[in-house]
């Protein structure tokens, strides 16, 4: 009883509770599952007092098929600038909210900067 209750509660740790999108905060677990899986990485900097990154979590992510869309192809990863300032830097997410789109070896293949309507974003996945 026991184990399945820590892996709930592990599950749900990875979980925005506003989106429901299960999102990675591991860099470097991120980029093993997209080699492993041959996936892209979808990098979404944040912080918490970014108001348009709270209505992207409100709106945008809570959109079913942008959830959809993100979920099927792309290995999702979130990032708190101010508690990763140092991948904050390397890919230079200076305004917020900041979209880094990786392919499963890492190279930048798309950068999308400022809010995104679920319109929007669908656009440009």
């Amino acid at each position: 009883m026991a184990v399945i209750v820590s892996s709930l509660n592990s599950d749900e740790t990875n979980k925005d509770p506003k989106s429901s999108i299960k999102w990675d905060n591991d860099y470097n677990h991120a980029i093993q599952v997209a080699k492993n899986t041959h996936k892209k990485i979808f990098i979404y900097f944040y912080a918490d007092w970014c108001v348009y990154c709270t209505q992207m979590d409100d709106l945008t992510y809570a959109s079913s098929e942008v959830k959809e869309k993100l979920m099927k192809n792309y290995v999702l990863l979130k990032l708190d600038v101010d508690a990763n300032p140092q991948l904050s830097q390397k890919y230079q997410a200076y305004s917020l909210p900041t979209i880094i789109i990786l392919d499963y070896n890492g190279r930048e293949i798309k950068r999308i900067i400022g809010y995104q309507s679920p319109e929007q974003l669908l656009t440009q996945l």
